[in-house]
């Protein structure tokens, strides 16, 4: 089993100043960690610093994400405040929503909606959340790609909506609109 490394974490944006706690497996890994958790809170300057710092919340949150500590069975509700039941963080002068903080960390599309898939509300578990393209949308984007390989391969709109779950008028929306996104656009010549 590999021994981590305790370092500290200077975090700076707009004047206002934060500590972390960063756990790592080597020094790359650590600065890869400062990396990702740096763009997540939009950090103007950072310092990484090879010595132990008291953990936090955000700092506990941010190692399970680095690790990939989650399970897939088990809900980890999150330990800070809540604003109107979803979980935020108060740090460098500003509110952090803690679903979409992790979106960032993890690089994934900002345009994304995150949805609950379990029915704790604190909980905070990557594995937990569905992410959607519209805030009312039905699919997944990974439903989305279903959908079309689905399709591809000749079975019908109805059985695609048993297996997901949804009416056929949702399958043929996606089918459409995956279809206008797909085609090339048409230059005309003058």
């Amino acid at each position: 089993m590999p021994t981590i490394e305790h370092y500290k974490l200077n975090l700076e944006r707009k004047e206002k100043k934060l500590k972390l706690a960063v756990q790592a497996n080597d020094a790359a890994h650590a600065q890869a960690q400062a990396l990702d958790i740096a763009r997540s809170l939009q950090i103007d300057k950072f310092e990484l610093t090879y010595e132990k710092q008291q953990d936090s919340p955000l700092g506990q949150l941010f190692t399970k994400l680095a690790f990939s500590n989650f399970q897939h069975t088990e809900c980890y509700p999150w330990q800070g405040s809540y604003v109107n039941n979803n979980p935020v963080i108060y740090t460098l002068g500003r509110r952090y929503y803690i679903r979409p903080l992790i979106l960032d960390y993890m690089d994934m599309n900002r345009d994304n909606f995150v949805k609950m898939s379990c029915t704790c509300l604190k909980c905070v578990n990557p594995y937990h959340n569905a992410y959607k393209a519209k805030q009312a949308s039905k699919l997944t984007g990974g439903d989305i790609k279903l959908v079309v390989a689905y399709r591809s391969q000749g079975i019908s709109v109805s059985q695609i909506a048993e297996v997901l779950n949804v009416h056929r008028s949702t399958i043929y929306r996606n089918l459409s609109n995956e279809c206008l996104r797909s085609r090339p656009e048409s230059h005309s010549r003058s």
